[in-house]
């Protein structure tokens, strides 16, 4: 089945890894893949999975060498699921990758289209993809420390 975490709130990752953390507490084979994030969130200390890695550091703009740097390793990611053998396989921000040009909504659908569980995060709806998902749930966001001038927080927000 396909479960779908979206929308700007707080917490879509963190459900997403907890779905996982339930799934290899199963005996299920799980592994994830981080789109649009840097490779030093905390979290990634602690997951008993697979991660195929992205970068050491994501800018939050792309020129066009950053670009076509980043193009090249969401090729690479999307080859790595295609290839992966998990019952379970985590597209954290995967949503993303269309916003920013760096896949369409068909890559995400044939991406998605195995006999897997997958769970995808992102903060924007995508219609083609999400008529495929079986579970869709929104996370809101109410109320931020961010919209206070908080900066993000080691071990909360990263």
């Amino acid at each position: 089945m396909i479960q779908i975490y979206y929308g700007l709130g707080k917490g879509k990752t963190t459900a997403a890894i907890g779905a996982g953390m339930r799934a290899h507490g199963a005996g299920l084979s799980v592994s994830m893949v981080q789109f649009l994030k840097s490779c030093t969130s905390s979290e990634l200390k602690s997951i008993p999975f697979e991660v195929f890695r992205s970068p050491k550091s994501v800018p939050f703009k792309f020129d066009d060498e950053s670009f076509e740097e980043y193009k090249e390793w969401v090729t690479g990611a999307f080859e790595f699921v295609m290839r992966c053998e998990s019952d379970v396989i985590i597209l954290d921000e995967i949503l993303d990758l269309v916003d920013f040009g760096f896949a369409e909504q068909e890559d995400i659908i044939s991406l998605i289209s195995g006999t897997k569980e997958y769970i995808l995060t992102g903060h924007g709806r995508l219609e083609a993809v999400f008529n495929k998902a079986d579970y869709v749930s929104r996370i809101e966001c109410e109320k931020h420390p961010y919209y206070q001038g908080c900066d993000a927080r080691l071990g909360f927000e990263f």
